[in-house]
């Protein structure tokens, strides 16, 4: 749990069912009522079945979120939920009136799934059914924000990152109660972004899970993430033992919610397949390799 899980967790008591589909306050409810369907309320027109767009404008405001976004430049948020596709909903959230990406604050596509682990993933144990929000696709930016040599341009990055990670990490944590689901899944398509979500997210390999743990461990004290980001996508981080690349594949990573899915990430199984490639150094970093490729880019992020 980071700082932000007990305090939002707390403003949360204070949220009713209304609050989130419409824009009046209840003082009657209970905190019981926070994870109770509305009755009578039309969930088609509601992201995720459960959140209007005053509803989330709401949380922005009750959760700080937009104090913090205009610490950071942005001074308007403007919310657009899109629910014409019934299995999958989008979220965007622009700075201004204008809706370019360019203004993009958030743009998030998420669906509900069921799945068994074991049957998408053959090196995961789990074999029970699992309800799941599926994050198809996560955009946070700050269009207001330059690059510098301190925060480099990273791979996928059009503008920099909004800097509200371990927020947002808890925001989604509360949000995946809410939605009474078992998990929430993620697939980054870097690996720079897999190392970040790690933070909260478990990847259902245990193999990659041990992957990410000792990139992390051979690389992260001698060089800071831009570079790590930038070695993985330009393929200069390299196994040791085999003397090849390390190529990342987008694999699936769950924050798990459900007390026996979460008692399997804790199993003695999983541990150990995660922990066995950290006894001595894996991974290595090609520096002339990574020097090479920034060379060749015509705004390299970042000198090395």
């Amino acid at each position: 749990m980071n700082k932000f899980d007990r305090k939002y967790k707390k403003i949360a008591k204070g949220i009713s069912p209304m609050d989130l589909t419409s824009n009046f306050s209840q003082e009657d409810l209970s905190w019981d009522d926070f994870f109770t369907d509305r009755s009578g309320t039309n969930s088609s027109s509601l992201f995720l079945g459960k959140y209007s767009e005053d509803g989330i404008k709401f949380i922005i405001e009750r959760f700080g979120l937009d104090r913090q976004a205009r610490n950071r430049g942005i001074r308007h948020l403007a919310i657009v939920v899109d629910t014409k596709d019934p299995y999958r909903h989008r979220l965007t959230i622009y700075n201004g009136r204008h809706r370019d990406r360019d203004h993009i604050v958030m743009d998030f596509v998420a669906k509900y799934q069921h799945l068994v682990p074991k049957q998408i993933d053959a090196e995961n144990e789990y074999s029970h059914q699992l309800k799941v929000l599926v994050v198809e696709w996560l955009l946070l930016q700050n269009p207001k924000a330059d690059f510098s040599p301190r925060k480099p341009q990273l791979p996928g990055q059009t503008y920099p990152g909004l800097g509200l990670g371990d927020q947002l990490m808890a925001l989604f944590t509360l949000m995946g109660h809410h939605l009474k689901v078992d998990g929430i899944i993620n697939v980054p398509e870097y690996f720079h972004t897999g190392l970040i979500f790690s933070r909260r997210f478990l990847f259902l390999s245990p193999y990659v899970q041990a992957l990410v743990q000792q990139i992390s461990q051979d690389l992260w004290k001698k060089y800071r993430l831009a570079v790590i980001a930038w070695a993985s996508a330009t393929e200069s981080i390299i196994n040791i033992e085999t003397g090849e690349p390390q190529i990342w594949e987008p694999r699936r990573q769950i924050i798990p919610l459900q007390s026996q899915l979460r008692q399997y990430f804790k199993s003695d199984g999983y541990i150990q397949i995660a922990r066995s490639l950290k006894e001595e150094k894996v991974f290595s970093l090609d520096e002339e390799k990574l020097r090479e490729a920034l060379s060749k880019m015509e705004q390299p992020p970042f000198k090395f």
